[in-house]
């Protein structure tokens, strides 16, 4: 069987909103109901370089046997790669059958990764944000802001969206550029005045120490804590937040223990417990409570996984396949 290239200007082309929201919803469900297999990654750092921004190897697998599929996203993290004007994140993903064990795909994952990104953060936020939420603060204006802006468009209908960035050009441009799209976005000068009166909050920096507070936040505001890079050493979103959450909500738990430094400082910190962390998907097919009063806080902490790596790649792969795109490689006789 041959496979299947894409590059990540076909998968950008490819991705139908609506279907990779569905894929996306059926993998945590399977997930939940123990239908899908998540192992917690296993990073590795470059020897001999064990700062907190040195260069790590994450290979990232999953199982999803309603797929007849497996997969594994090879991820190169490098934070210092950010100050040479280079991407912070390289990733490739490749696909195969689960019965011939046949390379079925082969996708660059920086599309892949930014756009299920932003469509699980759609998929919590329908999942708990209150009802009638409109209004949406993000903090950070690069790529994966820009795309949660659009995802979320597709589950709110929104009146407003404010977006802040430790570079204020870069948060105009965004707004700016979100208005052009016809969303209401307005930027806005610091991180507070962003958050003040926002139904769902959004952090989407790469930063090591906090840019939300909690005395920031109204009740019945949902937060999404997605920048963060799969590292322990790398926290958006401080203790006080998760002591204040009603309920706390991750990918899978296995992942956020060993990968998010919100959960392990928010642990440390006695703001939170192992058993505190629900699951989404368990969420979604009952198993769970998510939000249960409109004055509730809820949290919905991600570091991505492997998963959702495989549904989104899954999803991209049936459209080529229709549409005839990519290029098709034998890679033995």
């Amino acid at each position: 069987m041959p496979t299947r290239v894409l590059t990540s200007e076909q998968v950008e082309e490819l991705v139908e909103p609506e279907g990779l929201l569905a894929s996306l919803d059926q993998a945590h469900r399977w997930l939940a109901a123990g239908l899908a297999a998540q192992p917690a990654p296993h990073a590795f750092r470059a020897p001999g370089d064990r700062t907190a921004d040195g260069p790590a190897v994450v290979p990232m697998a999953s199982f999803a046997p309603g797929l007849g599929l497996f997969a594994v996203k090879v991820l190169a993290d490098r934070p210092r790669d950010r100050g040479l004007g280079l991407p912070a994140q390289r990733s490739t993903i490749s696909v195969y059958s689960a019965e011939t064990g046949e390379c079925v795909g082969l996708l660059d994952g920086r599309a892949v990764t930014r756009l299920r990104t932003a469509a699980v953060t759609a998929l919590a936020t329908r999942t708990l944000a209150r009802p009638g939420a409109r209004r949406v603060a993000l903090l950070g204006a690069g790529a994966l802001a820009r795309e949660h802006a659009h995802a979320l468009a597709h589950v709110l209908d929104l009146d407003e969206v404010r977006v802040w960035s430790r570079s204020p050009e870069r948060g105009l441009a965004l707004a700016e550029s979100l208005t052009a799209a016809g969303l209401p976005a307005v930027a806005t000068v610091d991180a507070r005045a962003a958050v003040a009166g926002a139904d769902v909050v959004c952090t989407l920096t790469p930063a090591e120490a906090p840019v939300l507070r909690a005395d920031w936040l109204s009740p019945g505001t949902h937060v999404n804590a997605v920048g963060s890079p799969p590292r322990p050493e790398f926290s958006e979103v401080p203790p006080e937040v998760f002591a204040r959450a009603a309920v706390t909500v991750v990918d899978a738990r296995v992942v956020a223990l060993a990968d998010s430094g919100n959960v392990r400082n928010a642990i440390a910190a006695g703001a939170l417990t192992a058993g505190d962390l629900v699951e989404l998907g368990e969420v979604l097919v009952g198993d769970a409570a998510g939000r249960t009063d409109a004055a509730d806080l809820t949290v919905f902490n991600s570091v991505g996984i492997g998963l959702q790596d495989l549904a989104a790649a899954d999803h991209v792969l049936r459209r080529a396949a229709d549409a005839e795109a990519g290029t098709m490689v034998r890679t033995r006789a």
